[in-house]
């Protein structure tokens, strides 16, 4: 039975990464920065799957080398899944970028001393379509522009810390590596990720903390399936050197309330127009990071990760269904 490491144990992609290789009967060892965490970790597992389970953690970071050559020893491969999210406006740049190039580096210096060949790495559609003007469909040929109007501190550091992973493996060929690129992330946690920044747009529909929305296109898939795809990209050898963009579909913000309202959500249903959106960002940064969204339409082409992965995803509709009653377990 392999046993594979899953970096960023604690968090929304993580635990579901985790259970999904217990159902498929691997080993699993788990990164997290305190091992305090560890036994809430295993408990809501647990009780998730139904079923008692063996998960070994071991503490370390991304911001420093501690812990990494103990973290990939034993295991035939590993889920690199940790990664800065930020929860808000980014004052300074770097303190996204740094531990998410660095600590890939980290990860993949350590497979390599230790002889792990295999890694999935979570990275993003962030580090996809972004930047790019007179473009409305993209795949995995395409690769952020960093430089282009509007560029997060976020998607810098996807794009950045996939670019320097793919370049690793250029220059080390031992290593066989695969990026999961999904777009925004939502479905029920495993424990309590409320406050997860994945979950922070669901939770402005939910809650109705926004009484108009802005028109901007937002893609969704469903956590469960981008657990699902980390693993299959694991056991097919198909997979081996390729980027997997996820996306059950785009859709506009209008459309996803519409959902949880057809679900019997208050949810808000007043589009706000473009100009009143353009007036708040100049007193709220965090709005002032979608404007250059507003009004942009784009597809996304998510065969590749049919025809390999088996990418099956997930409704619009049973993933709104489910986070809402996670959410409504939890408030």
């Amino acid at each position: 039975m392999k046993k594979i490491l899953v970096t960023g144990a604690s968090g929304y992609i993580g635990k579901h990464c985790i259970a999904e290789l217990i159902n498929e009967g691997y080993h699993v060892k788990g990164t997290v920065r305190n091992l305090s965490q560890g036994k809430q970790i295993k408990s809501d597992i647990e009780e998730f799957l139904k079923q008692s389970i063996n998960l070994n953690f071991i503490e370390t970071s991304l911001n420093h080398n501690r812990g990494w050559d103990e973290a990939v020893k034993d295991c035939d491969g590993i889920l690199h899944v940790a990664s800065p999210f930020p929860s808000g406006h980014v004052k300074n740049e770097n303190d996204l970028i740094l531990p998410a190039k660095e600590g890939t580096l980290r990860v993949l210096n350590a497979a390599k001393a230790s002889g792990v060949e295999r890694v999935i790495m979570t990275s993003s559609n962030a580090a996809i379509s972004n930047g790019h003007v007179g473009i409305d469909s993209f795949d995995e040929s395409y690769w952020t522009n960093i430089e282009g109007k509007g560029i997060t501190a976020y998607t810098k550091s996807k794009t950045l810390a996939e670019k320097v992973a793919w370049e690793f493996v250029t220059n080390n060929s031992e290593i066989k590596l695969t990026t999961i690129n999904p777009v925004l992330v939502w479905g029920p946690g495993i424990g309590n990720h409320l406050n997860s920044a994945s979950l922070a747009i669901f939770k402005m529909l939910y809650k109705k903390e926004q009484p108009m929305l802005p028109k901007i296109i937002i893609p969704i898939v469903d956590v469960r399936d981008v657990a699902k795809m980390h693993i299959n990209a694991l056991k097919n050898d198909n997979s081996i050197g390729k980027r997997f963009l996820l996306s059950e579909n785009t859709y506009w913000m209008k459309e996803l309330s519409k959902c949880l309202i057809q679900l019997g959500y208050n949810a808000p249903s007043i589009e706000a127009p473009d100009f009143l959106i353009r007036i708040l960002a100049i007193f709220d940064k965090n709005i002032k990071q979608a404007l250059p969204y507003l009004g942009v339409n784009f597809s996304l082409n998510t065969d590749r990760a049919k025809n390999i992965l088996g990418f099956n995803p997930v409704s619009l509709k049973e993933t709104c269904k489910d986070t809402a009653e996670y959410f409504n377990k939890l408030l």
